[in-house]
C-alpha cells in the first residue's frame, strides 16, 4: 500500500467496459470472500477479510469487518462497468480508495488496470475520508488508513501493485482461450462456460 495510477498502456489498448456477470465470475475464480450485489449500481468483491478485535468499535454493531474490497461501479442493475475502485477500510472512519477503468489489448489477449482521475482531484485515482477537493486532506486520510492497518497484517499486506496487477492473469487467460467475448457494443462478458 498505497497503489498506484498507473497511465493507460501503448499500442492497442483500448477503454473497455466488462459485464456485472463477467465481474461476478472473475472475482469468484480469485478466491473472493464473497460478492455483494444487494446495490443496483455496484458489486462489491471483498478480496481479503480480517475480524474485528473484541473492543473495537465496530465490533458486534453489524458493519463489515475489516477488508479489502473491490468495487465495480455500473449502470443500473450493474449490468456494465462504468469504473472501479480498490478500498481499504476498517469501517467508515478509516476508508481510502483508489479508482481504476479496464483497458484491453485484444490483438494481445491482455488486460491492464489504468487510473481513473478523480474529479475533484485530477491529479490523482485516490479518494476517502471526505476530502472533497481538498488534497491534504486526501493525504492525511491515507497516512489514518495506513496507520489503522498497520496492526493487521492480513490487510496491511494484503494489497498492492502486484497482487492488483495478478488479478489481470485471469481475464488475461480467458481472453486468450476465447472465453471472454466482445458484444457490438464493445462490452465484453465470459459467457457461460467459465
Amino acid at each position: 500500500m498505497p497503489l498506484d495510477n498507473p497511465a493507460a498502456p501503448g499500442g492497442g489498448a483500448v477503454l473497455t467496459q466488462i459485464t456485472g456477470t463477467l465481474f461476478t465470475r472473475w472475482m469468484k475464480a480469485c478466491g473472493a470472500v464473497r460478492i455483494d450485489d444487494g446495490n443496483a449500481f455496484q458489486i462489491v468483491a471483498i478480496l481479503i477479510q480480517d475480524k474485528w478485535g473484541e473492543h473495537e468499535a465496530g465490533h458486534g454493531t453489524g458493519s463489515s469487518p475489516p477488508n479489502w474490497h473491490l468495487t465495480m461501479m455500473g449502470n443500473r442493475d450493474s449490468t456494465v462497468s462504468i469504473n472501479f475502485h480498490f478500498k481499504a477500510e476498517i469501517g467508515k472512519p478509516f476508508s481510502h480508495y483508489w479508482h481504476y477503468v479496464l483497458h484491453r489489448d485484444a490483438a494481445a489477449h491482455t488486460w491492464h488496470w489504468v487510473g481513473d482521475p478523480n474529479p475533484q482531484i485530477p491529479a490523482t485515482n485516490q479518494g476517502g475520508g471526505g476530502a472533497g477537493a481538498n488534497h491534504q486532506l486526501l493525504k492525511s486520510n491515507l497516512s489514518l488508513v495506513e496507520m489503522a492497518l498497520r496492526g493487521r497484517s492480513t490487510l496491511e499486506t494484503g494489497m498492492n501493485n502486484k497482487k492488483r496487477n495478478k488479478l489481470l492473469a485471469k481475464l488475461n487467460k480467458w481472453d486468450k482461450e476465447g472465453v471472454i467475448t466482445a458484444a457490438l457494443n464493445g462490452v465484453c462478458d465470459g459467457g457461460s462456460s467459465i
